[in-house]
Parts: structure tokens; C-alpha cells; sequence
């Protein structure tokens, strides 16, 4: 049984099924073939001993055609049982090799998923049709998994932001209602002018949270727009970044780069670049003397490092570095939104964004998937 388990294991299920037939048949004609020999040997003995008595007969019939009838009949349908059982065995025996552990493997799989459990795997080692569907199904569930957890942690961080919001917004609201009430009581027209651009300061910062707010949304449902780059375009695009947004600042550059000569690849390069932009404004406002880029590519991704040799950062600072509109008294800018920002776009970009400390400084790192493009450029 373990021999013929070992051997049908990673069989087709058609090719496994045809083979069992073929051994049950074999073992079926074996087991007719020493019965009808049983048979016919008990028959013999029995119509001997009825031959001899004289005049014999059952229901009119001669012992010869009782004989005859007793030989064919039984032989037909003692064939037919043994053929039966065989065949039932053989079935249970495919049944246990083939199908048993695959399919309690997929029912467990859908029970699981009935209770919203995906916290669960799919063990299967068997290379047949079943074996790949339960690999298949496995993967479904590895990819629902990822799915649901990006989601739940889409909503929590939502939730911080709703709540970095509402508490960034108590302050300008404070701030008016004391200016109203101010307007309500004071008759001076220079302390009511006052009032009023202090009110209208503290309602441009009202809609530049807001605005923030409808970008942070806008970003995390935005779709992944990817275009043809070269690494030539790409290193061109961030050299004309940094000139741009450091000025007068020093900067070096350096590039790693991986792909063939010639090679395309496909690359959200305006997320790179918006990316880029708040990692450079932040390393401007905090470098001592000089900033470093380095940009690293491979096959499957890009990563922007941009070290500043401004101060390092805290433990505190570290933990909250990208949690939407965190300031300290220290580095209260260094903070905040902007690193926000880059964690949600490298995310959308199946990438990632990590902030801390080096020897030079500080480093924001940023990680953006890539994909390989079937044009090359001549």
C-alpha cells in the first residue's frame, strides 16, 4: 500500500486513476479466475455424488441441467460481487491516495475564511491538478491576507490623521473664538483691524489643513501610474530636482546602478519625484554644510537615500517620525506631514519609506517597485 501510495502520490489525477483501474482489474481477474476454479472443482463433487443417485431431479429438471445451471449461474454471479468489491476498494484506496487530503485541506481553507480567519495555511505536497489548486488557493489567501491587512492599515492610519487633525485644528479655533469675542466688545478700529488679519491668518491655516487633508485622502486612492524611464532620464531628473530645491545648498550625487546598458523599465517617476522634493526640503532645513543623494538601482527597485549632517534625531523622534503633523520642541519641522506624505506614496508604489540615524546624520530612505519594460531604447 505504501509502494502503491508512493508511486501514485505525484501522478496526474487522470494518469493515477487509469493505473489504479488497471491494478484493480489485474487483482479482480486473479480473485475471478481462482473462483470460478473453486467453483467448478465444488460443482464436480457435487454432481457426482447427484449423478449417482438415480432418477434425481429439482423442480423437473435433471441433475445435468441443474449442474449447468448452478455452474454458469454461480460463476456469473460470484464474478460480478468479486468485481464489485474489488472495484469498491480500489476506489476508497484512490479516493484516500488522491483526493482525501487535498480536499480536506480546501474545505478547512473555506471554513477558515467563513469564520474571517486568514491567519491559517495550506499544506499540501502532492504535484497533481488538486495539489496546484490547493496551491492556488493557498496564494488567493495569501493575497486576501495582504490585501485586508493594507486596509486595516490604511483605516488606523487614517485614524491618526483624523486625530493629528482635530488636534492641530483646536488652536486656530481657539485663537477665533477670542478674536470674535474680542470684535464684540472692543470699539477701537486699530485693535478690530488687528483682529480682523489675525482672523483671517488663523482661516488660511484652517484651509491649509484642509488642504493637506484632501491630499493625504487623494494619495492613499490615487492610481499607480507608471512610464517608460531610462536609468540616463531618471538620474537626469533627479539631478534637475536637486538643483532646484536645494539652491545654493552642496550636494553630492551618486548612483548605483544595476540594469543592462540601454535598459527600460517602467517607474511612477512624478511619485519619485514628489517623494524626492520633501526628503530634499527637509534635509535643506537641517544640513549643517552638505547633502548626500544616492540613488540605487536594481531589477525590482529604486531606493533614494538623502542624508543631511544636521543633528540626529531622538528616540522619540524616530518613533513618530512619520506620524501625520508630530513636532517636537527641538525639531518641530524635521517632522511632521511631509514624511507622512512619502510613507503613503512609496506604500501605493509597493515600496517603503524609513527614517534614521547615521553616522553623517540624518537619512530618509525611500523604496519604489519597479518593473522591467519589453521597449529598449536605441
Amino acid at each position: 500500500m505504501a509502494k502503491l501510495e508512493r508511486k501514485l502520490a505525484n501522478l496526474p489525477i487522470r494518469q493515477a486513476l487509469l493505473r489504479i483501474i488497471l491494478v484493480g482489474t489485474l487483482i479482480a481477474t486473479a480473485m475471478i479466475l481462482v473462483f470460478l476454479f473453486v467453483w467448478n472443482t465444488l460443482l464436480n463433487l457435487w454432481a457426482t455424488r447427484l449423478l449417482a443417485i438415480s432418477g434425481w431431479n429439482l423442480l423437473g429438471f435433471s441433475a445435468n441441467a441443474v449442474g449447468i445451471f448452478a455452474l454458469f449461474g454461480g460463476a456469473i454471479l460470484g464474478s460480478f460481487l468479486i468485481l464489485a468489491l474489488v472495484m469498491r476498494k480500489t476506489a476508497d484506496v484512490f479516493y484516500a491516495i488522491k483526493l482525501a487530503r487535498p480536499l480536506e485541506q480546501l474545505n478547512y481553507g473555506v471554513d477558515q475564511i467563513q469564520h474571517q480567519n486568514l491567519d491559517f495555511k495550506l499544506q499540501n505536497a502532492s504535484h497533481d491538478e488538486l495539489g496546484d489548486l490547493a496551491r492556488s488557493f493557498e496564494k488567493m489567501r495569501q493575497a486576501l491576507q495582504e490585501a485586508l491587512q493594507k486596509s486595516w492599515q490604511l483605516l488606523e492610519d487614517q485614524k491618526e490623521v483624523n486625530a493629528a487633525f482635530a488636534h492641530d485644528l483646536r488652536t486656530p479655533l481657539t485663537v477665533l473664538q477670542g478674536d470674535v469675542e474680542m470684535l464684540t466688545v472692543s470699539n477701537n478700529q486699530t485693535n478690530q483691524q488687528v483682529l480682523v488679519q489675525d482672523m483671517q491668518g488663523q482661516l488660511q491655516r484652517l484651509t491649509s489643513f484642509i488642504s493637506l487633508m484632501s491630499k493625504i485622502t487623494s494619495l492613499q486612492t490615487a492610481p499607480v501610474e507608471k512610464h517608460d524611464c531610462t536609468s540616463e532620464q531618471l538620474v537626469t531628473l533627479i539631478k534637475d530636482e536637486a538643483a532646484h530645491t536645494l539652491g545654493d545648498c552642496h550636494f553630492t550625487f551618486d548612483i548605483d546602478d544595476e540594469l543592462a546598458v540601454d535598459s527600460t523599465f517602467r517607474l511612477a517617476t512624478s511619485a519619485v519625484l514628489e517623494v524626492f522634493d520633501n526628503q530634499l526640503s527637509n534635509a535643506k532645513k537641517f544640513t549643517k554644510s552638505a547633502v548626500s543623494i544616492t540613488a540605487g538601482l536594481t531589477t525590482q527597485e529604486l531606493q533614494v537615500t538623502v542624508v543631511n549632517d544636521g543633528q540626529h534625531l531622538s528616540k522619540v523622534e524616530l518613533a513618530n517620525v512619520r506620524v501625520p503633523f508630530f513636532s517636537s520642541q527641538k525639531a518641530g519641522h524635521h517632522l511632521g506631514v511631509g514624511m507622512y506624505i512619502c510613507k503613503v506614496i512609496c506604500e501605493t508604489q509597493g515600496g517603503s519609506f524609513t527614517v534614521r540615524n547615521v553616522p553623517e546624520g540624518v537619512a530618509t530612505i525611500a523604496r519604489f517597485r519597479i518593473e522591467q519594460s519589453n521597449s529598449v531604447d536605441r
